[in-house]
This record gives structure tokens, C-alpha cells and sequence, in this order.
């Protein structure tokens, strides 16, 4: 999502990695050690540092979105400090059409969470599922968390 260059008469309902509304959550913040996109599924990367999930990595939340200095848009940089929420419900980007309901995993490649099979790009995002529908590639729509921790 690239920096916004017009302005509306209203906000838009919400935004790619915020928090969707006031239900129960929980965030906890880590320190960036590679840039992570809001909305994006993170990994604990030692004691105190979060990277993006990648195969094989302990997922540990995902990145909301919050108003950075020296961000990139749409993006933490390296040595952010990221808040991650490991439950709640958060405006993400779909990779495809998605149904209510359904499991959710990431891929990789596009930067957006799918129905798609597990494989060596798509990646399962335990505890997240699709709160609202996603009409296609591209589509925001609302996940939800119930993460269980490892």
C-alpha cells in the first residue's frame, strides 16, 4: 500500500494492519530485526527481536499497524520497535478469494494470507482465521486471531 497522496471527506473504515475494533487483544512489542509490512505474521528472532515468518519459524503475532518516524510507508524497519498482537482482529490483504471461517496461512511471496496448501512459500499462521470474507486478490479483509502460545 503506498503512502497516501490524496485526501477523502472520510476515513476509511480501517487499514491494513490496524486493530479492527475494541474486542479483547493483547499486544506486546519487540524490536525489528528486518523490516516487517503491517499486518504481517512475525517470528520471535532471539530474546527481545521479531523478523518476519518464514518456513520453519515460531510464529508469534502479527504486526499492527502504528505511525512511524522512520518507517517506510506501510512498513517497520530494521530496529522499530513493532507492536504484535497475538490476538484480536486485524485488517490484512488476501492473496486470493476467501471465505468466512477459514483457516488462514501466509505466503511468502506475495505478502498476503491465503486458503492456499501449505508449501515452501505458504506457510500456516496457527490460531488465524478469516473474520469476514475477502473477495478476491488484493482484497482487504478482517482476520482473526486466537494464537496459541508455543
Amino acid at each position: 500500500m503506498p503512502l497516501q497522496t490524496i485526501y477523502g471527506l472520510g476515513q476509511p473504515a480501517f487499514v491494513v494492519g490496524m486493530i479492527a475494533n475494541q474486542e479483547s487483544r493483547n499486544v506486546f512489542t519487540k524490536t525489528a530485526s528486518a523490516n516487517i509490512a503491517f499486518g504481517a505474521p512475525c517470528q520471535r528472532n532471539g530474546d527481545k527481536l521479531a523478523s518476519p515468518l518464514v518456513s520453519g519459524g515460531e510464529f508469534i503475532g502479527i504486526a499492527v499497524m502504528k505511525h512511524l518516524i522512520t518507517g517506510q510507508g506501510d512498513t517497520f524497519v530494521q530496529y522499530d520497535n513493532v507492536p504484535i498482537a497475538d490476538e484480536g482482529v486485524i485488517p490484512v490483504l488476501a492473496d486470493a478469494a476467501i471465505t468466512v471461517g477459514a483457516a488462514l496461512r501466509w505466503n511468502t511471496a506475495t505478502g498476503r494470507y491465503t486458503t492456499a496448501a501449505a508449501s515452501g512459500t505458504v506457510i500456516d499462521v496457527p490460531g488465524a482465521e478469516a473474520d469476514t470474507a475477502a473477495s478476491g486478490a488484493g482484497a482487504t479483509f478482517k482476520l482473526r486471531l486466537r494464537r496459541v502460545p508455543s
